[in-house]
Order: structure tokens, then sequence, then C-alpha cells
């Protein structure tokens, strides 16, 4: 197996470590255009680079199939700016368990992401919100599972109420933020809706 050969292909396989920790199934090659900016063609072309350096393997004709090679820690940290981003090798270290400033960034703006797509699923397949909070919960708790700090958590929460209430303003065009949240609020069980109610 090759070692890695551009900072970009260490943070692909950052990326892909990442994703398939927090979601338990690889990305697709359209979340890591999205993260990283590119178009189809360059990141279809960086993952049949991996591929051929022995760094993933992929079952053919199956989707979200991709599996790394390579053990977390020698992975580097996915960094918030990628696309641009250095990568020293071997990974910098944890203290005390905490991710650094830049991978916590990162995971931050993948979350914000994520949440992103899943409002838009959400308002393209009409769900009822009773089905829909605690998908959302769960996305932001895989976030708190995955070791994110109680801070960035509740800054995905706080993004999340923000696209709620935009959603909410479509039904509702003079409702407050407090009263969308209320609603909102509703929605969950006991125990997440004193989790959420914890940054108010």
């Amino acid at each position: 197996m090759k070692s890695l050969d551009t900072s970009l292909q260490g943070q692909f396989l950052a990326f892909i470590h990442q994703y398939t920790t927090l979601h338990g199934r690889a990305p697709a090659e359209a979340e890591m255009e999205r993260f990283f900016h590119l178009r189809a063609p360059k990141v279809h072309q960086m993952i049949l680079t991996l591929e051929q350096c022995g760094l993933i393997t992929r079952t053919p004709g199956v989707a979200r199939s991709i599996r790394l090679n390579l053990s977390p820690e020698d992975l580097p940290p996915l960094k918030e700016d990628s696309a641009t981003a250095t990568i020293s090798l071997p990974p910098a270290h944890r203290a005390n368990g905490q991710q650094s400033t830049v991978a916590e960034a990162a995971l931050v703006r993948f979350g914000r992401i994520q949440l992103e797509d899943l409002f838009v699923y959400y308002h393209q397949n009409s769900l009822d919100d009773s089905e829909f909070m605690p998908l959302l919960d769960t996305l932001i708790e895989s976030f708190s599972r995955a070791g994110l700090s109680g801070m960035a958590v509740m800054e995905l929460r706080m993004h999340a109420c923000e696209l709620y209430h935009r959603c909410y303003l479509d039904a509702e065009p003079e409702s407050t933020f407090e009263a969308s949240m209320e609603v909102m609020f509703t929605y969950l069980p006991e125990p997440a809706r004193t989790r959420w109610r914890l940054w108010l």
C-alpha cells in the first residue's frame, strides 16, 4: 500500500472515516463534492486514485461501499478548509480526548451540511414533524457521540432550530422564533427536549 501522496488525499480519507463513524455507512460522492467544494469528475477521479493506491476498496456496482485500508490512527485530522489544507503526517494527537480546534471546526461544518441536507429531504418528502424530529435529534446526537464538544453540538442544534424556523415560516409567516421552537420541541421526547432547551 502506498503512503498518502497529497494533502487532499489525506483529507478525503479523513472525511470518509468521519462520515462512516457518524453514519455507519460510507459517504456518497455527492456528499464529498459538497464538503470539498469540488465538481463531480474531480471527486470521482480522487476515489479512483485512492483505490488504485490501495488506500480504499470498493465493491463494484454497490453504492456507499468504500472501505478504508488504513487504521484511524494513520489518518490526518479533518481540516475545515479541506480543499486547500496542508496535512502533516502522522496525525496530530488529541489532548485529553478532545479533538483539535481545526478538526472540530471541520466536523461542525460537516454537521451543518448534513442538517441542511436533512431539511431538504424533510421539505421534499413532506415528512410529518413527529417523524422528522427524532431523525434530527439522532443526527445531532451522533456528532455528540463522535466526540464533538458540548459547545459545538449546541451550535449544530441552534443551526437546526434556525432551519426549522425558516420552514415553519412557510406555513405560519407571522410566527416568532420562540413560537416555532415551542412547536418544534413538542415533537421531541422529554429527555431530548431538555437537551434542546439548554441553549435557550
